[in-house]
């Protein structure tokens, strides 16, 4: 990988809706060398594919809540249910399982603080084996503005 792979990979970070002549005006290549190259790095699994990214309040999911979750049981079974579990709760964007004084953060995303309250409720209470959970609420999402403020 060099430079102009990497350029690349920004600019297609960064707009995905780009064309390939356009990108490969943008990095000063041939349109067949700038497809070429586009094509290895989606070979490669460099570029793993490209999606569209919808308004999360037109998907009723405005709210983001992260939720530490502490397990009653630190068995790989335990673990492995766990898992299992929340992965079929579509509310859950992201699991990470991370070491500390938590097991899991899941990413939350609902429509409103009554949707969260319903879901944990409902859904995130009776997944066997939880032990103490933790809520923190997004108040911003900053993601996109990282490496962009001057």
């Amino acid at each position: 990988m060099d430079r102009i792979d990497e350029e690349i990979i920004h600019l297609l970070a960064q707009n995905s809706k780009l064309t390939q002549q356009e990108i490969s005006d943008r990095v000063g290549v041939s349109l067949s060398a700038g497809q070429r190259r586009i094509k290895l790095l989606e070979q490669s699994g460099v570029i793993s594919g490209y999606k569209a990214v919808i308004d999360p309040a037109y998907l009723r999911e405005g709210l983001t809540v992260f939720v530490l979750v502490s397990l009653e049981r630190h068995s790989r079974d335990g673990v492995r249910a766990f898992e299992a579990a929340v992965s079929r709760l579509p509310m859950i964007k992201e699991i990470y399982h991370v070491a500390g004084e938590y097991d899991f953060v899941l990413r939350v995303a609902v429509a409103d603080i009554k949707d969260y309250q319903n879901f944990n409720y409902d859904e995130l209470a009776n997944i066997p084996g939880m032990g103490k959970t933790s809520s923190l609420i997004a108040l911003a999402d900053r993601k996109a503005d990282i490496g962009r403020q001057k």
